[in-house]
């Protein structure tokens, strides 16, 4: 491998630092490394130029969190973004909070496959569930580790070593078809989030919710309001500093269920490579 590009969205951390262990293995073996943070407000501009002109030597890795089963708005954009590959492989990752991975990694491998990029390999890798911050005990506590990260490191000098070898798009068709059949069947279907509510005698303007949104999709008017480019990632719910915005589900029912479904779907192993 000559060249890899690493574009991931991070909302809260997870997929970011998976994506800075994937670089720093890549750079300890002489790769030329080129990072992309989707939600830092980079511009993908030159980088998709870039991408136009990669070799069979190059290696797009292409990172999400999951939510609702599936990749995040940004990601899915990114991808259909995409100039077609001239042999150029792609790594989709993903990092999920120990509910359910749904099929983010097939959704994302599909898109990839069918711009062109035959897939190298992959990865799921648990996190603590972003939804679960109040909690002392939170799904996915102290995840990703160093055990996580060593898996990552063999998958990419797995990927690194494995020349022309491919694979198959069905190995991330990993869920019983009575989960993977019903997210699909969402996958045209407009993106839904849980409402969220302002407590304007509460609020004051400080915008720290403005500059937390990965997308930007926050606004003053004079409270905040949120735009359709919001994808429900709750930085905003969680970094308010004076608990102004408020979740239309409660966070403690929202808890509940993550630890329902957690023994309900029992998904193992939590983190994952594939080659």
């Amino acid at each position: 491998m000559k060249n890899a590009y690493v574009v991931y969205c991070s909302p809260a951390g997870s997929t970011g630092h998976v994506a800075q262990v994937i670089a720093n293995e890549l750079k300890n073996q002489s790769v030329t490394v080129t990072m992309l943070d989707l939600g830092g407000n980079g511009d993908s501009a030159p980088l998709l130029r870039q991408l136009a002109a990669a070799k069979e030597t190059d290696c797009l890795f292409v990172g999400s969190p999951v939510y609702s089963n599936m990749a995040v708005p940004p990601v899915m954009a990114f991808i259909d973004a995409l100039p077609a590959a001239a042999g150029c492989k792609a790594v989709p990752f993903v990092t999920w909070g120990g509910a359910c991975s749904g099929i983010a990694l097939w959704q994302m491998g599909k898109a990839l496959a069918d711009k062109g990029y035959p897939l190298a390999g992959a990865a799921k890798v648990l996190g603590v569930h972003s939804l679960m911050w109040p909690s002392s005990d939170p799904v996915g506590k102290g995840h990703p580790d160093a055990d996580d990260d060593r898996l990552v490191a063999d998958l990419i000098g797995r990927v690194a070593g494995n020349g022309d070898a491919s694979l198959a798009l069905s190995a991330l068709d990993y869920q019983p078809e009575s989960v993977s059949a019903e997210v699909k069947k969402k996958l045209d279907q407009p993106w839904a989030t849980i409402p969220k509510t302002v407590d304007v005698d509460k609020c004051t303007a400080c915008e720290a919710c403005v500059s937390v949104c990965p997308v930007g999709a926050v606004s003053l008017d004079p409270t905040p309001v949120f735009g359709q480019a919001c994808f429900g990632c709750f930085n905003c719910v969680r970094e308010c500093p004076e608990d102004a915005i408020v979740s239309g589900k409660p966070l403690d029912k929202l808890d509940a269920m993550i630890r329902g479904r957690v023994t309900t779907l029992n998904e193992t192993p939590p983190t994952q490579i594939f080659v």
